[in-house]
């Protein structure tokens, strides 16, 4: 079943792909490949395989016969289609370092990762963690608790509903990715953001789904942004704009001025540090 989806102008699904081929998250999860993205998605009880492919200037999902068609929707966000990048380029207009970032990443949106429920497990994984040890915790976890899916002769694993997840107990999480410290915060997180509801986390004032996260033991500042960002696409805040020092001196030099930088971006700060970061880790690969 073919299910055309529309986007949100400027949108390339060439950045897309490349932005995918470097994210280590989803290295264990989809297949990214020149012309197309293959991601699985819980739904039912089981592991569902979709695949993405781009058609003239939006966007084509093929569902495996019997898929729930709202998993559509879950393709087109994991590559935020629907998000209105033209007040970001209004401002990146004024702003002479992000200006030739945004030509050159044109109409890439923002990847995410797949679902609340992933992004629920993995900003634990992430905590005090290079980024290749916590995808291979991911890898481990998926192993164990993945729903999986037969796509072309390669296995995929969905991540459980955050419902499913909220059921796992501590001891079988610490057995499957040998770390009983991460385990325990993993298991107490899930709870907490199924309790709140993905509805809620989306659609709430931001500081009201944000202070809702912090309440969550497990949860800090970067968890809490990295869950609204990185996992809903929401762009309204970052936990800290120092945070991103080495990627603003990669990019700005001179101009990095931290706090006139935030001002300017005002709400769609999220979008400057996605392309910040994307930009910064070019610059690192081009030089090595």
């Amino acid at each position: 079943m073919e299910i055309h989806i529309p986007t949100t102008k400027p949108f390339s699904f060439r950045q897309s792909l490349t932005f995918a081929c470097r994210f280590a998250p989803l290295e264990t999860a989809a297949i990214i490949e020149a012309d197309r993205m293959v991601a699985a998605f819980a739904a039912g009880d089981r592991g569902w395989a979709c695949e993405l492919r781009g058609r003239d200037s939006d966007l084509v999902v093929t569902l495996p016969k019997g898929a729930p068609k709202h998993l559509a929707t879950r393709m087109s966000d994991l590559v935020g289609a629907r998000d209105d990048l033209r007040p970001f380029y209004a401002l990146a207009a004024t702003d002479p370092a992000m200006a030739p970032v945004v030509a050159n990443l044109h109409g890439l949106h923002q990847v995410r990762f797949l679902g609340l429920e992933e992004i629920a497990v993995y900003c634990v994984m992430m905590q005090r963690t290079p980024i290749r040890i916590a995808a291979t915790y991911k890898l481990r976890f998926l192993e164990r608790f993945g729903l999986p899916v037969d796509f072309e002769g390669r296995t995929l694993r969905a991540m459980p509903s955050i419902e499913a997840l909220a059921q796992l107990e501590v001891d079988d999480i610490a057995d499957a990715i040998n770390h009983r410290p991460k385990a325990e915060r993993i298991a107490g997180v899930v709870r907490g953001v199924a309790k709140l509801g993905e509805r809620f986390l989306t659609t709430a004032p931001y500081a009201e789904a944000r202070d809702a996260l912090l309440e969550i033991p497990g949860i800090g500042p970067f968890s809490a942004a990295a869950i609204l960002l990185r996992g809903l696409g929401r762009v309204e805040e970052v936990p800290s704009i120092e945070m991103f020092e080495d990627a603003g001196r990669a990019i700005y030099g001179a101009r990095w001025k931290p706090k006139a930088i935030a001002a300017h971006y005002g709400n769609h700060i999220g979008t400057w540090a996605f392309y910040l970061k994307t930009a910064a880790s070019r610059v690192v690969a081009s030089a090595a």
